[in-house]
């Protein structure tokens, strides 16, 4: 598979056109730039992530106290 992979690779089918970048990066460039990301919304994302990541550390903090106090009560 890998050699007929590559016979096609080498192969004149698959060549752009020579002004094919060029197209390309006008297109991209046309295109309208979206700042969709707001400054209170990226900081509400912050907000989420650091207070999912302190419950988590109080789960983790629950459960090995849970642990230690059934270990201890022997």
């Amino acid at each position: 598979m890998n050699e007929d992979l590559d016979k096609l690779l080498e192969s004149a089918l698959l060549e752009a056109p020579g002004d094919f970048p060029e197209r390309v990066m006008r297109r991209i460039d046309s295109l309208p730039v979206h700042d969709s990301r707001s400054r209170s919304w990226e900081m509400l994302q912050w907000l989420a992530l650091i207070g999912g990541g302190i419950l988590g550390v109080a789960q983790l903090a629950g459960f090995m106290f849970g642990i230690w106090a059934a270990v201890a009560a022997g």
